[in-house]
C-alpha cells in the first residue's frame, strides 16, 4: 500500500528526514524502526512531519492521498491534549489512520475522566482527587501516601520520587509544581503498593491480549524507586544502579487470564483502537488495580508492546503489519 507515516516535527532528523538510516540519530529513533519495517514489508512509505501550519499538513496529506496514515504523533506544539485533534483531522480528511480514535485519545488523556468512566463500570482503581489550577490541595478526605501527577501527560512526564507525598505540606508543594511548571491541573491518587504490570493489546473486533510485562523494582529495603518515574523509564544507568528492569511477568495462569480479560474490557470501554497498553498494579493481597491506559504506546522493537508481541510469536515487522491492516479495514 501507499502509506504516510505522520510524525511529530521534533522527531525528524534534519540530515535524514525520510528515516533512511543515514545518521545514528535517525537509526535510534522509534520512527525509524516503524518506517524500516513498513518498507521491508513492501509498502511505499512517505514520512510527513506534523507542521505548526496545520493547513500545510492537511494539504500535503490530500496530495499524497495515502491508503493508510500510520499516526505516530503525540502532541501539537508541545501540547499533548491536542493529539486527539490530529486524529480528528485525519477523520475529516477521510483518511484511515492507525491508533486510537479522537474519542479514545480524549478519554485516555484526561486521567480523571478516564477513571470516572472505569469507576462507573466498577473497575478497581485508586481513590483520587482532581485539583484544578487555583486550588492548593484536594477537597475532601485525604489518605496518605498519595501520588501526585499532571492530569494530561504521559510517558511519566512530571513524575519523580517526590511525586509520592506523605504530608499535607508535601502534597501542596507537588500540586503547586504541577500548576506552575506543567501548567495544568493535578490528579492526586491513592498510592497502590504492589507489582507493576503492563498489558499490551492488539486488534479490534478480535482483540488479543499479549503476554504481560512487569517493571521489577530493586530490593524493597534498598531505598530505590517504587514508581515508574521519568528517570526509571529513560535512564538505563539509573535502572542499573537500583536493580530495576523490565521483563516478562511471571503470573499464575488464572491471574494472567483475569488480567487479559480486564485489559480487553478496559481497552473497549475507553474506545482504544488497533493497539494499546493498560497499566495495572497487583497488591500484596492479590487485588488487580487499574492505574493508567496508554492508547499510543511506544512501538520501538525493544519497547513493551513489541517485546510482548515477540513473546506471543509475533515478530516486529508482523506487529507493525497487523496494526496497518487494522487501520486499512476502516478505509472509506
Amino acid at each position: 500500500m501507499n502509506l504516510v507515516v505522520l510524525v511529530d516535527r521534533e522527531a525528524v532528523v534534519a540530515e535524514d528526514p525520510s528515516f533512511e538510516g543515514l545518521t545514528e540519530a535517525a537509526r535510534t529513533a522509534m520512527e525509524f524502526h516503524v518506517v524500516c519495517a513498513l518498507r521491508a514489508l513492501g509498502h511505499a512509505v512517505d514520512v510527513l512531519p506534523f507542521e505548526p501550519d496545520v493547513v500545510r499538513t492537511m494539504t500535503a496529506l490530500r496530495e499524497k492521498a495515502p491508503e493508510v496514515v500510520f499516526n505516530l504523533t503525540e502532541h501539537v506544539d508541545g501540547d499533548r491534549r491536542k493529539d486527539a485533534h490530529v486524529a480528528a483531522m485525519l477523520d475529516l480528511l477521510g483518511l484511515a489512520s492507525t491508533g486510537a480514535s479522537t474519542a479514545g485519545l480524549m478519554l485516555c488523556r484526561d486521567k480523571a475522566v478516564c477513571k470516572r468512566v472505569l469507576g462507573y463500570h466498577r473497575i478497581r482503581q485508586p481513590f483520587f482527587h482532581e485539583v484544578p489550577v487555583g486550588r492548593t490541595r484536594p477537597q475532601g478526605r485525604l489518605a496518605f501516601p498519595m501520588i501526585v501527577k499532571p492530569l494530561f501527560e504521559d510517558g511519566s512526564d512530571g513524575i519523580a520520587l517526590a511525586s509520592v507525598v506523605r504530608t499535607v505540606e508535601e502534597l501542596e508543594e507537588r500540586v503547586a509544581l504541577m500548576h506552575g511548571k506543567m501548567k495544568q491541573p493535578a490528579i492526586c491518587e491513592e498510592f497502590i503498593e504492589g507489582r507493576e504490570i503492563y498489558v499490551a493489546l492488539l486488534g479490534n473486533e478480535r482483540l488479543q491480549a499479549l503476554p504481560p510485562r512487569e517493571l521489577i523494582f530493586g530490593p524493597p529495603d534498598a531505598g530505590g524507586p517504587t514508581i515508574a518515574t521519568a528517570r526509571v523509564k529513560f535512564d538505563e544507568a539509573y535502572r542499573g544502579k537500583w536493580g530495576i528492569e523490565y521483563r516478562h511477568a511471571e503470573l499464575e495462569p488464572a491471574l494472567e487470564r483475569h488480567i487479559a480479560r480486564l485489559g480487553k474490557r478496559i481497552f473497549r470501554l475507553l474506545d482504544m483502537r488497533d493497539y494499546g497498553r493498560v497499566d495495572l498494579r497487583i497488591t500484596p493481597a492479590g487485588e488487580v488495580v487499574f492505574i493508567e491506559a496508554n492508547p499510543n504506546p511506544a512501538l520501538g522493537p525493544e519497547d513493551d508492546v513489541a517485546e510482548s508481541a515477540r513473546r506471543a510469536g509475533i515478530e516486529y515487522p508482523h506487529l507493525i503489519e497487523r496494526i496497518v491492516q487494522c487501520a486499512a479495514r476502516r478505509r472509506t
